[in-house]
């Protein structure tokens, strides 16, 4: 039997947990995602402010990949994904690498990242630059640029990934005085026929 953990030494009062993480919040991927580092304090305010990742694509498919991306808190009600990015990654090319505030998750194209974009559109930090990037998963599209299609998964999708902050990655500094952030989180998009949509998402963590 798992070790008992009361509910009440992991979150405060005030926070309002979903049942699906309350199911898991005893389990150690739970866990090591709530205690893993991701802020600072801020120089001169005292206040906290997120840590930076880097987080690069490389699509090793022959065909354009559109998709968004960014970062948000899963536990946080009110949570809003700022800095996020929408690209069209033309085929067997990378992008450059990007800079992220580092949060509880980075999604790509996941279907709570997408939500919440698509439920905080009027807000003053969300500014939607794409339409037809905003998409769950991504499109892989074969059309040329120019044409009404090329945005559209002529060739086919890939599902959205998810991945955490102290379970996938980590922000962990390796130097106290880095405030620039550490690892690269890196998305490879690969033709799959046994995936569904056609295509899949590799992900994998290089440490500083």
């Amino acid at each position: 039997m798992p070790p008992r953990c009361p509910i009440s030494t992991l979150f405060p009062a005030a926070v309002i947990i979903p049942l699906g993480v309350l199911a898991l919040s005893c389990s150690t991927t739970a866990l090591f995602n709530l205690s893993a580092a991701r802020s600072d304090f801020a120089p001169g305010t005292g206040l906290p402010t997120p840590r930076v990742i880097r987080v690069g694509f490389v699509n090793n498919t022959p065909y354009r990949a559109i998709f968004t991306f960014g970062a948000y808190d899963q536990l946080d009600k009110e949570s809003i994904p700022t800095n996020f990015g929408q690209l069209r990654l033309e085929g067997n090319t990378s992008s450059p690498q990007a800079n992220q505030p580092c949060r509880e998750s980075f999604s790509l194209g996941g279907d709570a990242l997408i939500r919440l974009l698509n439920e905080n559109q009027n807000a003053p930090n969300i500014n939607i630059t794409d339409p037809q990037a905003l998409v769950t998963g991504v499109n892989f599209s074969s059309a040329p640029l120019g044409d009404p299609l090329e945005a559209e998964p002529t060739e086919g999708t890939a599902q959205g990934r998810v991945v955490l902050s102290g379970v996938d990655f980590t922000c962990a500094r390796t130097d106290i005085r880095d405030t620039t952030g550490t690892g690269l989180l890196i998305f490879t998009f690969e033709e799959d026929a046994a995936s569904p949509g056609g295509f899949r998402i590799d992900f994998s963590f290089v440490a500083p």
